[in-house]
């Protein structure tokens, strides 16, 4: 239970700092597209793999690419 009071607010937090990034810079949304893909295949390795834990960290990596891909599909 405790887990999920402290990352709730962490994938909040990343989401609108992420937005606000992307909604602010003068880059293609073609190049935060690809950006946010790369995240999640990085990520998405390490997720699948057994051998390493991060503690949660992976699953994160996977998040944010998720939404660097999904404004940056929105901004095109």
């Amino acid at each position: 239970m405790i887990g999920v009071l402290v990352v709730t607010p962490i994938l909040i937090l990343s989401s609108i700092i992420v937005f606000l990034m992307v909604r602010k810079s003068k880059i293609s949304g073609t190049k935060f597209m690809l950006l946010g893909l790369s995240f999640l295949i990085f990520g998405g390795i390490f997720v699948i793999d057994t051998d390493t834990y991060l503690e949660g960290v992976e699953y994160l990596v996977v998040y944010i690419g998720l939404i660097l891909s999904v404004v940056g599909f929105a901004k095109n």
